[in-house]
């Protein structure tokens, strides 16, 4: 209504709004969009006894035509009318006034569809003056501690009722998701007797590499021995896990990009934890087209994993840090914060360290109505952002937990001594709101929190320190890996089963053999890598197969035989694909081979060898879902070998294999996954 010019013409199109408009939320959002844009009238007529003697005997009237508190889901044809009628101009009553009236009473009458409202729109992005749900928890449910303070709201909030509130111009600074994809996989994940565990791997900054880079900025900041810390918060989970953790915490940094996906296994555990916030990494990502593509975008991103969804939950990082750490990041332009929407209430999201320093970003948090917030942190001091977390809980009644690390900040030959806190924890039981955990040395240990009683504990873990005691030798960096796409975490999902030890080989009487199953991450979705055996051999001639073959005495595992082979018949870099796991092994026993097939994944493929001719007549790269539909097949050929002609035949493993890729894949979400 910004565009019409006169009060007349705004209400006579609200007026209409309203007659055509079945969806209580819509209707909601139309009457308070109204409250906001006249708020100085409202604000002065609002308890005018005569004026709100009026409003009540016309609610009277309205009342009696509108249904029972959770009965209807949807305006109905009469209700519309007596709503349209309603907002005709009474002498010394601003229609502004019977507004807000209405949008109570319909919030009261209708609020339970309101959940349901949003979750059809979700991912759903408001903009300024679109509606945001208003959800909490009952937290007489959640903790045996009364609040020491109701949330910090206006009395008269005059763009908001009990379960909607519109958005204001934070939703300029901010790209707020409400996600509900999650909503049945995280209900019930805070109770009384939920345990929230951080885990802190790290003693020191002699843990942590710190590059100096251009301008004496540092990227990418990782731990300096990766394998040590994979086995320090292994122990450290494992820690948590036995004191009842459901919800674990890592923080900033303390991993790489392939740790924190490697993380995801713990999800899947029996007893393991329901939801993981893996820390946070530094990566790096292409430019969008037209820009420098060989520099990349650098990131900080979060990773959490839940149980039972198999896709990651990813944040990144908008306030990059300047100090102790210069830190190189370049964020996108427009900051997303996600928060997930569950259906007892809670409103989860991630922030990481800086970003809950930032007072726009702590704003956008408080106005989602964020109540869940976990934050990965690597600072020398927490003391900055007490405010930060008070504030959140006392404008939502919020449970903020910020895990940090190292637990030195001072380097050999440092006169200044300085120990920051691991842990900061906001809880709307807390008399001050916030609390601290101390620790009484910098060993790896966690922290635990007892929502219900709010009990706060250090747990030393003395098999992280021992990890860290018995590590010797130099320490190795981890190669930087893309991300993968959505699939290859349903796919590591399926063969952690068969991938017990990829060091070890069947024992069989048959002759041990490998193939190796690529797929290649592509917009359209997962391609497999597929040769064309020539017509002249003896084993499968003219098919198409997947690069392998029996094992030499060499190799140690079914992994270096399929590696080796593929780079033999292909002229494939090992380095440009990334392993998954094992599939079922697959017995040819006229040809006395049993084949293990190793699946892997990759985002480009290089071949800087050459195509074995006398094996190979081509190499491609075939669409999956072209594999399994039924018709002509395309392909797409490699460097110079040509294309794979149509209606060639497949050996038949290769044929199971491709029905099982496409049964684990393709329904997924009716096409195979993207990234």
């Amino acid at each position: 209504m910004a565009g019409l010019t006169t009060p007349a013409d705004r209400l006579a199109a609200l007026r209409t709004l309203v007659l055509n408009e079945r969806e209580p939320l819509v209707t909601i959002t139309h009457l308070l969009r109204l409250c906001r844009d006249e708020h100085p009238v409202l604000w002065s007529r609002m308890d005018d006894p005569a004026c709100c003697g009026r409003v009540d005997r016309m609610l009277g009237e309205l009342s009696a035509l509108l249904p029972p508190p959770g009965l209807a889901d949807h305006l109905t044809g009469d209700v519309r009318d007596a709503l349209a009628d309603a907002l005709q101009p009474v002498s010394d009553t601003p229609v502004v006034v019977v507004a807000r009236a209405l949008a109570e009473l319909l919030d009261d009458r209708y609020g339970h569809t309101v959940f349901a409202s949003f979750r059809r729109r979700s991912p759903y992005q408001p903009s300024v003056g679109d509606p945001i749900p208003l959800d909490s928890p009952d937290l007489r449910r959640m903790t045996a501690l009364a609040p020491t303070t109701p949330p910090w709201r206006l009395a008269h909030r005059l763009d908001e009722t009990r379960h909607v509130r519109l958005a204001g111009e934070w939703a300029t600074q901010f790209r707020v998701v409400f996600d509900y994809s999650l909503v049945d996989t995280l209900s019930g994940l805070i109770s009384s007797d939920t345990v929230v565990a951080t885990c802190h791997p790290n003693a020191s900054l002699d843990e942590i590499d710190l590059p100096r880079g251009h301008r004496q900025r540092s990227f990418p900041v990782r731990p300096a021995a990766p394998e040590l810390q994979r086995r320090t918060i292994d122990s450290l989970l494992a820690t948590a896990v036995a004191e009842g953790a459901s919800i674990a915490l890592l923080p900033e940094l303390c991993v790489d990009e392939a740790l924190a996906w490697e993380l995801h296994d713990w999800v899947r555990r029996p007893g393991g934890p329901r939801l993981l916030v893996a820390g946070s990494y530094h990566h790096q990502v292409p430019m969008r087209a037209g820009t420098d593509h060989a520099a990349g975008r650098r990131l900080n991103t979060a990773v959490a994993w839940v149980r039972g969804h198999e896709r990651p939950l990813l944040h990144d990082k908008h306030s990059p840090a300047d100090r102790p750490v210069h830190e190189d990041i370049q964020p996108h332009g427009w900051p997303e914060q996600r928060i997930y929407v569950t259906a007892d209430g809670w409103h989860l999201a991630i922030a990481i360290c800086r970003d809950l320093l930032n007072p726009r970003a702590v704003q956008a948090l408080s106005e989602a109505g964020a109540n869940l917030i976990l934050v990965p942190a690597m600072s020398e001091t927490l003391v900055p952002f007490a405010g930060p977390v008070a504030q959140l809980v006392g404008d939502n009644q919020a449970l903020v937990v910020v895990a940090n690390n190292p637990a030195q900040w001072s380097r050999p030959g440092d006169p200044t001594a300085r120990r920051p806190a691991r842990v900061l924890v906001g809880h709307p039981g807390f008399g001050q709101l916030t609390r601290w955990v101390p620790a009484a040395d910098p060993a790896p240990g966690i922290s635990v929190l007892q929502v219900g009683s709010g009990e706060l504990k250090w747990r030393p873990c003395p098999a992280g320190s021992a990890v860290r005691d018995a590590s010797r030798g130099p320490h190795h960096r981890a190669a930087t890996a893309p991300i993968p796409p959505r699939w290859v975490s349903t796919l590591t999902a399926e063969t952690c089963a068969w991938t017990s030890d990829m060091r070890s080989e069947p024992t069989v009487t048959l002759r041990n053999a490998a193939v190796l199953v690529v797929l290649i991450d592509r917009p359209g979705g997962p391609q497999v890598l597929l040769t064309q055996r020539t017509a002249d051999l003896a084993d499968f001639p003219g098919q198409m197969v997947f690069p392998g073959g029996a094992a030499d005495a060499g190799d140690a595992s079914p992994l270096e035989t399929a590696l080796r082979e593929a780079r033999e018949e292909t002229g494939l870099d090992p380095a440009s694909v990334h392993v998954i796991g094992l599939l079922p092994p697959h017995a040819l026993v006229d040809r006395g081979f049993l084949v293990t097939p190793v699946l892997a994944w990759s985002t480009d493929p290089a071949y800087p060898g050459a195509t074995n001719l006398a094996e190979m007549e081509a190499v491609a790269e075939i669409p999956l879902a072209e594999l399994h539909a039924e018709g002509d097949r395309r392909s797409t050929s490699i460097g110079d070998t040509r294309a794979i002609p149509g209606g060639r035949g497949y050996g038949p493993m290769t044929a199971a294999l491709l029905d099982l890729l496409a049964t684990l894949l393709l329904p997924v979400d009716g096409h195979p996954g993207g990234a």
